[in-house]
Order: C-alpha cells, then structure tokens, then sequence
C-alpha cells in the first residue's frame, strides 16, 4: 500500500485519476487523500479516497495540519497543485523529510526563481534562453531606451498564476496611474505568437528524461482548454538546459511563444504538475507512473517517445453528491 496526498485538489480531479489509474495498471494497492479549504465544494475531493478540510496554505496551522493528516493516513508522497503553497512546502521540507515524507518538489532555488517572473526571466536570459523584454517599474523609467520602448505593454504579478491580475496597459501615462502602489508588478512585451506549455520530467540525478509541449489553442482562468501536442526541438533544447540551471525532480513545465521565425522565448515556470498535464499522460508522457515507480523501488521506465499531434477537447463535467459530504476528519479548528 502506498498513500498519496494532493494538496489544495480543488478541481484536480483528471491528475488524480491518471494516478488512480496507472496504479492499477501497475498492481499496486494506493490510497488517494484530497485536502482543500473546503472539500465539500471540491471536485477532487469527491473522487479522492479521503478528503480533509485544511486551512489555506499561508496559515500558521496549515503545516502542523498537513502532518497530521499525513501521520493518520501514513503519506508517502505529497504532490502540491498550486504556485502559493510551493514555497511553504520548500520550507518545511526536512520537517516532512524527518516524518518519512516525501514532497513532489524541486530545491529551495528553483522554486524561488519560478515564483518570481522577473527573477525567471532574468536568470534565464542570463543562460542564453531568449524571455520576453522585461522590466519592473523603475528599470522601465530609468532605462536609457526608454523611449524607443513600444507600447502596449502587459502588467503582471510576479508571482501570480492563473492569469489573475494581468492588465494590458497603452501607454506611459495608464501606467503611471496603474502601477502605484504595485510594488509585486513587472512589465513586459507582448508576445504574438502560438503559446505553448511544456511538461519535463527530470529523474533523481535532475536529467531531462521527457519533455512534452503542447500548443495551447484555448484557455480559460490560465487553464488549457484544447490543446495538442507538438514536438518543438527548441523547447527540448530549453528542458534539458534547465538540467544545468536547476535542481529538479519530478514534473514541471514552463510556458512559452513559438513566433512566426520558428524562435521561442520562455514568460514563465511552474514547479509543479500543470493543469494541462492530462494531455501528456495520455499521449505517453507517464510521468505519474514513474512517480509510482519510484515509490516502491522499482526502476522507472523512462523514455521520450509519446504521440505528437494528440489534440485534447475539455468540456465541462460535473461531480455529483448528496447533501452535505461527510469528511474524515476536520483539522480547520472551525
């Protein structure tokens, strides 16, 4: 038996079936815990095994919450959802190491830099990887080609996700008036061409093993809609570079524009599963399975060979319950 915890499984419900999945394609006995601030309104939550009410991630508790649930239901891996939580589990990662617990998580280094979009693409650009144009308010100002600089321009949390907070802004002046108090923003061009996400796996020793983009046709709430896979030779290039920046293990992806010259520029990195990562389980990106394999000391068959030219059409589901869900357990102290 082998117990995984996904945290913050709000809508997670397809990552959790392709592990469902593959552990039974595997023969191995798994249990499946979802916790959320509010299980009773998450569908992950209805299709986990257990599902445990928590507080959100920047709480005092959520921590000692997190271990509790992991010491009832004997946790072996933990796989974060969501950028904010990222940095709380890098911090307390010899807490849950000490406990026999692992986390699907990359260094402390890597998921600081891709918390943080400006320091991303500074420190990309610094290896030779084309990024947009970037700035922050005061380079912007004081940069002495400046005026030559193009508008519009795209205004963004650096450490957003989801798409939330992303403003286009026309000119100096709407700049000027929307970027007070906005400290957390940074600027950039904007990019014209077909963006893509790109899901890697990285083994122990922090190699590239695969690495799978797919085009992002539609996207909704920075969550791809209709996709389809596509092997992009620069952006494996790009994947397998990060080997040599980064200390990873496990499944990432990162973001970026394939413009009409063929050239790709990188906006963005996710220390994490993506939302788009059903595409590439199914088109033979098992990354889910090597984690399994992982797990009960199995060597993972890794390879690069998946289906180019998959396309995958979401639609809207629904999972359905009656009444109020009974839980296992309620660690909000509420």
């Amino acid at each position: 038996m082998i117990s995984l915890l996904f945290s913050s499984a709000g809508r997670r419900v397809e990552l959790i079936q392709c592990f469902r999945k593959t552990a039974q394609n595997l023969g191995i006995e798994a249990k499946f815990v979802a916790i959320d601030m509010d299980p009773e309104w998450s569908p992950a939550c209805q299709v986990a095994d257990h599902a445990v009410k928590v507080d959100r991630c920047t709480s005092d508790r959520y921590v000692n919450q997190v271990m509790e649930i992991c010491d009832q239901y004997d946790i072996n891996l933990i796989i974060p959802t969501i950028d904010t939580e990222l940095l709380v589990y890098v911090e307390n990662k010899s807490l849950f190491a000490d406990a026999g617990i692992q986390l699907h998580i990359g260094s402390d280094e890597f998921v600081r830099v891709a918390r943080d979009k400006e320091l991303t693409a500074r420190l990309l650009g610094s290896h030779g990887i084309q990024v947009p144009q970037t700035w922050d308010y005061d380079g912007l100002i004081n940069d002495k080609h400046s005026l030559n600089i193009r508008f519009p321009l795209i205004m963004k949390p650096k450490s957003g996700s989801c798409s939330k907070g992303i403003e286009i802004v026309s000119s100096l002046g709407e700049l000027q008036a929307k970027i007070k108090g906005r400290d957390d923003y940074l600027l950039q061009e904007i990019c014209t061409g077909r963006e893509y996400t790109v899901n890697c796996f990285y083994d122990r020793r922090g190699a590239c093993v695969s690495c799978v983009p797919h085009f992002r046709k539609f996207v909704r709430d920075g969550e791809v809609c209709f996709a389809q896979t596509e092997r992009v030779q620069d952006f494996t290039t790009i994947a397998h570079q990060f080997s040599s920046i980064f200390d990873i293990w496990g499944c990432i992806c990162f973001q970026g524009f394939k413009e009409k010259d063929g050239s790709v520029r990188v906006f963005e990195i996710n220390a994490r599963f993506g939302g788009g990562y059903p595409i590439c389980d199914t088109a033979g990106g098992t990354f889910a399975k090597w984690i399994l394999q992982d797990l009960i000391d199995d060597t993972p068959d890794y390879h690069d060979n998946w289906t180019d030219g998959l396309r995958m059409l979401r639609y809207d589901a629904a999972v359905y319950t009656h009444g109020e869900p009974s839980f296992d357990k309620d660690c909000s102290g509420h």
